[in-house]
């Protein structure tokens, strides 16, 4: 299953309801997708949009826009703040099927993948190669890196990148936590080509509490 009962619990209390485009999501959009944006806008699908930090983006640059998300309540409150997105916006399992017939010049995750297992992932992952059009993009922003500080947290789940049961940070509620290294991303990434490929780690000096985020972005292309 590719969604959490901690998610859903989440977004009924309202907490992790982010509403600002991510910024390296609109640094990659514009960096990598000029062609689609110059060739009318194209259909971008994301996959586990949460509050909808990024539908703005993609509404301005013209970009139809679909949305496969795991939450009934926080795809009830984008139907009430989107009413024009409420075919394009609906409640499933992006690891088990997508709803949507047509295919897409380009498929999105920013952090949502990154909550399931390697299973899941790799499941997403292939039905999103299925669902893109040939020379269409994946983009995947911040998926949590082995080298961030909680990967030691948590505890194990279901396999060596995956983690559970935080009772404190970032990741406390929120159900399962997978973290990546370069040659994992590769192995799940082997049937695109991958086009561009970071980590960023940032380091907190005050308070000193040794903390270290890091996270992976990446953008792939169905050749």
């Amino acid at each position: 299953m590719g969604f959490s009962s901690e998610w859903e619990q989440r977004y009924a209390e309202n907490t992790h309801l982010s509403v600002w485009a991510w910024s390296d999501v609109v640094s990659l959009v514009h960096r990598h997708c000029k062609p689609i944006i110059a060739a009318g806008g194209g259909r971008v699908l994301e996959l586990g949009c949460g509050a909808g930090a990024n539908i703005p983006l993609f509404l301005a640059l013209g970009m139809d826009y679909y949305a496969i998300e795991g939450s009934l309540t926080i795809v009830k409150q984008l139907h009430q703040r989107y009413p024009g997105q409420v075919d394009k916006i609906l409640v499933g399992d992006y690891t088990f099927e997508h709803p949507f017939e047509s295919s897409f010049d380009l498929v999105l995750d920013r952090a949502s993948l990154t909550h399931n297992n390697t299973i899941s992932i790799t499941k997403a992952l292939q039905i999103a190669f299925d669902k893109l059009k040939s020379g269409g993009i994946f983009i995947g922003s911040d998926w949590f890196s082995k080298n961030h500080v909680d990967f030691s947290g948590g505890e194990a789940s279901d396999d060596e990148f995956t983690r559970s049961n935080y009772t404190k940070g970032q990741f406390a509620g929120v159900g399962k936590v997978h973290f990546s290294d370069e040659a994992h991303l590769r192995d799940l990434f082997a049937n695109f080509e991958i086009l561009f490929l970071e980590e960023k780690l940032m380091r907190r000096y005050e308070p000193r509490d040794h903390h270290q985020f890091a996270s992976w972005n990446i953008v792939a292309r169905k050749a």
